[in-house]
């Protein structure tokens, strides 16, 4: 060996981590940034809403993007198990997901608003293309991470990645609410949208291409989707898993009315198009901005109570729905209150502030509690069941179409507060994984680091 190779070895895998800390940064900000410009619950739900009355098909968008992204997932765990490079199922997933898009783009120009029959099955097929594209490869996108991102070094790429992915959803607000605010400009409009998302999707699966994936001796053991699924059962004889299971089912099932309050608030209450983007950026504030209060309630007081709140949130979306407009037509608030009626569409957005909050609490905590629950062996295997679950559950959505359209847009959120107050309940069952004094340790050190950062 030369002298100084150690050296120089050093050295090159310090730029391949810089390299890949960088274009995974890229990849994650600007796959977030899409998804934000065409949010199902927002932004496709009001699409969907303008070319069809039935708000069975608005209940699909949602139903599809969670439960068509969540159920390969199982799949996607079975085929890349144990693979030596697991980039190509990234890239491939990534560009599938990018000409997809692109694809809506143009069938929203050619596609005239009066052949609303075509425009939808067009809409429908490629989603659901997109959607599962984008489940098989989150499972290699999460090893490929693994991979490349030193252990001492991921939560910094993940929160990089969550932190200029909300800077940039942040400003796609106002460029949703820019284009929407054009008024005749329907299905024109929303093709911008989907060439926006695939400008950002394009730029993702260059960011994807760019990385270097190292070399990865394969482990030899791979398990079939069968033997994953024969698997599964004997998680269930962990207590504590059964009632975070419980639970977040219960809580999922709360979704059944997302994405019908932009329809509600645009139909019933009057709103204009333009407002979605004000709703955009109020979530997206609320979701990427209240990550460092959760990872710190978290710490100190534990993934149980982070979970508590998120459904204590979930529970306040319905019922501001519920009490808004009878209030505003109670004169002596309606007198009250500044900026007229309008002013209406603004407080409306709270629902979409407690929306964003309550996914980013739910996205911490549920991932930490299921690593402090399961056995270290066999946390894939707990990943994979419930997110394979919570896709079946993920339809729900459709459930509260077809309510909205036998009784009323009341009738759901009275339901959807229901189904929240029953996770609330289930909340107070969740065993608490850590300790007091885990958590005492965690914070100590959390503290020593940032004061010794300074």
């Amino acid at each position: 060996m030369q002298p100084g190779a150690d050296v120089q070895w050093t050295s090159a895998a310090r730029q391949l981590y810089h390299r890949n800390f960088a274009f995974g940064v890229g990849n994650g900000s600007f796959s977030l940034l899409a998804e934000t410009l065409i949010h199902p619950s927002i932004v496709l739900a009001l699409f969907v809403s303008q070319i069809s009355d039935s708000n069975l098909l608005v209940g699909l968008v949602p139903a599809m993007a969670a439960g068509l992204w969540f159920l390969p997932q199982l799949v996607g765990a079975a085929v890349t198990q144990g693979r030596e490079r697991q980039l190509p199922f990234v890239f491939y997933g990534t560009l599938v997901r990018t000409l997809v898009i692109g694809l809506l783009g143009v069938i929203g120009f050619l596609v005239s608003s009066d052949e609303p029959s075509g425009l939808l099955l067009w809409f429908f097929v490629l989603y659901a293309i997109y959607n599962l594209a984008g489940g098989f490869s989150n499972v290699p996108m999460l090893e490929l991470s693994a991979r490349v991102i030193p252990a001492n070094r991921r939560g910094m790429y993940f929160s990089q990645r969550s932190f200029w992915g909300g800077i940039l959803g942040f400003m796609a607000g106002f460029l949703i609410q820019g284009i929407l605010g054009q008024t005749d400009g329907f299905p024109t409009n929303y093709a911008l949208l989907f060439f926006a998302a695939f400008l950002a999707l394009a730029l993702t699966t260059y960011f994807t291409a760019m990385m270097q994936e190292m070399e990865h001796q394969p482990s030899g053991h791979r398990q079939t989707f069968l033997a994953h699924l024969y698997d599964a059962p004997q998680l269930f004889n962990n207590s504590a898993f059964r009632r975070f299971l419980g639970f977040r089912v219960t809580l999922s099932m709360s979704a059944i009315a997302d994405p019908f309050y932009v329809v509600y608030v645009q139909q019933q209450l009057g709103a204009p198009p333009e407002i979605i983007g004000v709703y955009i950026i109020g979530m997206t504030v609320a979701r990427f901005g209240s990550n460092l209060l959760w990872g710190k309630l978290v710490d100190f007081k534990g993934n149980r109570f982070v979970l508590q709140v998120a459904a204590l949130m979930r529970l306040g979306i319905p019922l501001i729905a519920l009490v808004l407009a009878p209030l505003y037509n109670w004169e002596p608030f309606a007198e009250r209150v500044p900026g007229g009626d309008d002013s209406i569409f603004y407080v409306f957005g709270l629902i979409f502030v407690l929306y964003g909050a309550a996914l980013s609490a739910q996205a911490l905590a549920n991932l930490t509690y299921v690593m402090d629950v399961a056995e270290p062996e066999q946390r894939p295997a707990y990943f994979g069941l419930t997110n394979t679950i919570l896709g079946f559950v993920a339809f729900i959505p459709i459930l509260g179409g077809i309510m909205v359209d036998a009784f009323s847009f009341e009738f759901v959120f009275i339901v959807t507060f229901m189904i929240a107050f029953a996770a609330v309940v289930a909340s107070g069952l969740l065993h608490e994984p850590q300790d007091r004094e885990t958590r005492s340790i965690r914070g100590a050190l959390r503290t020593r680091y940032r004061s010794w950062r300074r």
